[in-house]
């Protein structure tokens, strides 16, 4: 009679999964760019055009901006109203719905209007 070890079938599948979040699988879109809260840590050290990726938690059409969250805890909490920090983006072009990935490039400014006294005014923004 042959035996079934099952542990190698349980470490080749969760390395499967494993690799699938990694890369944003599991209907995540993936994202390049800075983590917002890498930026919130220390937002006056970048200087010029940066890259940031994260979910819109709202948008006010009529200021022209949104709140970004943090793209890593969006893809974990799986929503954007759990994030504890969030990036002000001013951005004169459409702004992007409630719960769209996005890669903002744009400059950091102080701004009082923003959540720690800094904004994110946008340039381009890419909908993942």
């Amino acid at each position: 009679m042959h035996r079934f070890a099952p542990f190698p079938l349980v470490v080749a599948i969760s390395l499967c999964l494993l690799a699938g979040a990694a890369v944003g699988g599991f209907g995540f879109p993936s994202a390049k760019g800075l983590d917002v809260f890498d930026v919130v840590a220390d937002p006056f050290a970048y200087e010029g055009p940066i890259t940031v990726r994260g979910g819109v938690m709202r948008a006010d059409l009529g200021k022209g901006r949104f709140e970004l969250v943090d793209y890593r805890e969006y893809r974990s909490c799986r929503s954007v109203d759990c994030a504890p920090k969030w990036i002000t983006v001013f951005y004169a072009g459409d702004l992007p719905q409630k719960g769209a990935v996005v890669e903002v490039v744009g400059t950091v400014e102080e701004n009082a209007a923003g959540a720690g006294g800094f904004v994110l005014r946008a340039k381009g923004v890419r909908i993942k």
